[in-house]
């Protein structure tokens, strides 16, 4: 029996196509979420065709998703609590479910590790999926390289998206998946136009949100503003996070946009903005998770970080800006020049992932209703 634990919808993303794979053959898991981001899971889970948690350990902070540090402490004694609670239970549906005992958590986000942790406490062999990437500077970023490190500490079966990733990893087991299951999630989204009003044939995203940049003031004002030039000649979408909201508002840099050519727009759920990116001829973001989607995508994409953790697209269709805006700029004035040239590779990751739980014996036939009847 697996016990799945996600908390972030960039998690249940990731996560999809392999629960996805899982269900299609017919195997027992049980999935639980810590309400990290609590706002939009509903969705992303209905989009996906995807179940409902079967536990809720905690739900956002007062059910909204975390968004400052001071939101941090309620949520986490949420989680420990319930986990206290619902630990004699959820070892025993992992203890008699079909198959072996399991517990299956994603990527570099405070759930990973408190699920991690989880597993452990519960004394079952924890599997990490998106493992061994590695920035190796602790601070950037932060708290994502840390929590990696944690995992990968806390984990016995670690999945890597790649060669390089699954070097990074030692001791345990080592499964080099080929590539991220992003790919795979990407591929799971029909096809179909935005829900928005395009600005043209030719136009770009820009998707920023992290602490780093949103912090500093004089920072944020000039990508803004260097953004903001560059739109005169390719129109801009800005997705308005509500963090970035948040710090756009506290710095009063409201005035570097218009409603033609630097134009804010909501955030959009998973497929929707997948089709979005579909249609951009270039990407402005400081997301890795978005930084692996162009690359699959094969759009040119400008990583606004001062380091990152993922290889794919360096050298291709992404250029790390390390936070210089002369880079931003170099970028802007001709992002057709980046495109990808990496083939991909043939195997599915999510089956990777699904073919080696099956052949050690933790993914296993069974219905659902056996996990409720343990579960009361």
């Amino acid at each position: 029996m697996i016990l799945v634990i996600f908390g972030t919808t960039g998690e249940l993303i990731k996560l999809a196509p392999v629960l996805l794979e899982l269900d299609q053959r017919g195997h027992a898991y049980f999935l639980a979420t810590t309400g990290q981001q609590v706002d939009q899971i509903p969705t992303f889970l209905h989009q996906f065709g995807l179940r409902q948690p079967d536990v809720w350990l905690a739900c956002g902070a007062e059910g909204r998703d975390l968004s400052v540090p001071a939101d941090i402490p309620g949520w986490l004694s949420m989680v420990v609590l319930s986990c206290l609670r619902e630990g004699p239970r959820l070892r025993q549906a992992l203890a008699q479910g079909p198959g072996r005992g399991l517990v299956l958590v994603h990527g570099d986000t405070m759930t990973t590790v408190l699920g991690a942790a989880f597993g452990r406490t519960l004394r079952f062999p924890v599997a990490h999926v998106e493992s061994g990437l590695r920035s190796f500077d602790l601070r950037n970023p932060f708290p994502e390289e840390m929590n990696r490190r944690l995992a990968t500490t806390l984990a016995r079966i670690h999945y890597a998206p790649g060669p390089w990733a699954a070097a990074n990893v030692r001791g345990g087991e080592v499964v080099d998946t080929r590539s991220n299951t992003i790919r795979d999630s990407l591929a799971l989204v029909p096809e179909g136009d935005p829900p928005l009003s395009l600005p043209g044939r030719q136009f770009g995203i820009v998707s920023l949100h992290r602490f780093e940049l949103l912090r500093n003031r004089p920072l944020l004002s000039a990508t803004l503003t260097t953004l903001a030039q560059a739109a005169q000649r390719t129109p801009l979408l800005f997705i308005d996070h509500s963090v970035t909201r948040a710090a756009v508002e506290r710095f009063r840099l409201e005035g570097v946009f218009d409603e033609t050519r630097f134009v804010r727009v909501p955030r959009l759920p998973f497929f929707d903005f997948v089709r979005l990116q579909r249609k951009c001829a270039f990407v402005v973001t400081d997301s890795g998770g978005s930084q692996e989607e162009c690359f699959y995508l094969d759009r040119p994409c400008l990583l606004h970080r001062v380091r990152t953790e993922r290889r794919e697209g360096l050298g291709e269709n992404a250029v790390l800006s390390r936070m210089k805006i002369d880079i931003l700029r170099d970028f802007l004035d001709d992002p057709s020049r980046f495109r990808r040239r990496s083939h991909l590779p043939a195997e599915s990751p999510s089956k990777v992932i699904v073919d080696h739980l099956e052949r050690r014996g933790f993914a296993a036939g069974g219905k659902r209703r056996m996990l409720e009847a343990r579960l009361g």
